[in-house]
This record gives C-alpha cells, sequence and structure tokens, in this order.
C-alpha cells in the first residue's frame, strides 16, 4: 500500500527533506533499496530519522555509505550470528556482532561527526517512554535500538535500561518535525494474512508485527509522505539471507512512488 498524507502544521519551511525508516529486523533491507531509487532521482535527504533496522540502515546513510556499499555489506551478514535458536534467547551475541559489523564499516563514533544529521529511536525499558539520541556516542545508541527484548536482552546506558525503539515507536517521525519542512515514512511491515498452525516463535513474531503495525499507524498522519513497502509480509524478520529480494522490493516500491508524486523531485540536490 503506497499513500501520501499531507500535513499542512509543519514546524518549519526550510525546504529540508527528512526520511524516517521503520524497523523490521531483516525486512530493513528493503530501506536500501529506497534509498537507492532516491539517489538515482537525484533527490537529497537531508535527515534521517529510524528504529531498530531502520535506525542501522540510516546510519549507513549518514555516515556516507551508498547504497551499493550497504547491500555489499549486507550480502556479507552471517546469519548465523543474529538467528535465534528457539523462541527464546536472552543473551548480547546478536548485538556484539552488529557492534562489530558498524566498528568495521563505520569511521565515525560520534553523532556529531556523521555527514547527516541522525536520530536513533530506543525504548526506555523502565518508563516504557521512547528516547531519541542524537549527540554523543553511536555505537551505544544502535545497540540501544536493536536490542529486541526476545533476543538479546538490553542496553544500559548511563544507568538507564533500554530495549529496541519499535516496541512503543517504529515510525519515530517527531524529531524530524522540529527539522525538516517536508518528511516521508517508510514502513516495512505489512501484515499478510496467514493461516493454519504456527511454531510459538512464529507467533511471537506475528504478534511483534501487530505491535508495530499499531505504533506506526498513530503516526502515518505526522507524515507528509508515506509509503509501505508491499510483499514484505511474508518475508520473515530472520530472513537475513533473502537480502537482494528485499532490497528489490523497496527500490521498486520507491520507484514507483517518486512516479506517483513528482513534486519529491524539487528535493533534487
Amino acid at each position: 500500500m503506497e499513500r501520501m498524507v499531507k500535513n499542512d502544521d509543519s514546524a518549519v519551511q526550510n525546504g529540508r527533506l527528512g526520511l524516517v525508516l521503520s524497523g523490521g529486523a531483516a525486512r530493513g533491507f528493503a530501506h536500501i533499496g529506497v534509498l537507492r531509487a532516491f539517489e538515482e532521482n537525484g533527490i537529497k535527504i537531508d535527515c534521517i530519522s529510524g528504529s531498530s533496522s531502520g535506525a542501522l540502515i540510516g546510519l549507513f546513510y549518514a555516515s556516507g555509505k551508498t547504497p551499493d556499499e550497504m547491500l555489499e555489506i549486507a550480502k556479507r551478514i552471517k546469519k548465523s550470528k543474529l538467528k535465534t535458536i528457539g523462541p527464546f534467547h536472552f543473551g548480547t551475541a546478536g548485538l556484539d556482532y552488529v557492534e562489530q559489523l558498524l566498528e568495521k564499516h563505520i569511521e565515525q563514533r560520534r553523532f556529531e561527526e556523521l555527514y547527516k544529521p541522525l536520530f536513533v529511536c530506543a525504548t526506555n525499558f523502565q518508563t516504557g517512554e521512547y528516547k531519541i539520541f542524537s549527540s554523543g556516542e553511536i555505537l551505544p545508541a544502535l545497540r540501544a535500538s536493536t536490542a529486541i527484548p526476545i533476543k538479546y536482552g538490553e542496553q544500559i546506558i548511563d544507568g538507564v535500561v533500554y530495549i529496541d525503539g519499535g516496541m512503543v515507536n517504529n515510525l519515530p517521525v517527531e524529531p524530524l518535525r522540529e527539522c525538516c519542512s517536508t518528511v516521508m515514512g517508510v514502513s516495512i511491515n505489512p501484515v499478510a494474512y496467514k493461516n493454519g498452525k504456527m511454531k510459538i516463535r512464529h507467533k511471537i513474531m506475528r504478534l511483534t508485527e501487530f505491535l508495530l503495525n499499531e505504533n506506526e499507524a498513530r503516526r502515518i498522519s505526522l507524515c507528509d509522505y508515506h509509503l509501505e513497502v508491499a510483499g514484505l509480509g511474508n518475508i520473515g524478520f530472520e530472513d537475513y539471507d533473502r537480502v537482494c529480494e528485499i532490497h528489490d522490493l523497496g527500490y521498486r516500491a520507491t520507484k514507483s512512488f517518486i512516479s506517483e508524486n513528482p513534486e519529491l523531485l524539487k528535493y533534487i540536490s
């Protein structure tokens, strides 16, 4: 489903375009395709906000990585390092692997060193409120934003316990409304019809899908444009070996979206 939602109450009118990337584990590879489509059309993204895998892709882009470079990194990800064994797995091995990837491929260590402003959303597990990180050290914030509670445990920053940002705000548009005149949100968790029995891990993922959709729905009206990438509903959160397929879904959806909304071309850099 592709929708355009106009917002006449933008906080600023500065000609800046902000992009919000939702979380969705392996489905986050679709954001690489989204960014590729924007680049091919010469559309400049000024600021990025994201939760979980959306924050991760946002970081790569804000650090200066091209879609080609991001795709190559994604292809080399070791699925076994991220996939859990059984329905629950409380530990930090997955987060440690993500941090190793970032240390290897990201030169910058602080938000202030990035080429584009980046806003990373995590969930305060003690209050149930979301927290936006946009300054200071990058890696702790990314670990917090991607700390899926039933898989990787939590991340502690300054004595506060944080978990995956998508739990309460999977489409963190709020910080971009303060610094961009136009904001586009990208969602990657369409709910596909499913029938038959499910194993407990698949039931948990299904419930997570419902939760993500519900908290995103409350924020779509804050976006000037909103794209939900179709076709991802039948791709699992842990399908890290389907990188190219997921990327292509994001790419094709965004190419079509730009064709249907040619006014976005005014943001050509």
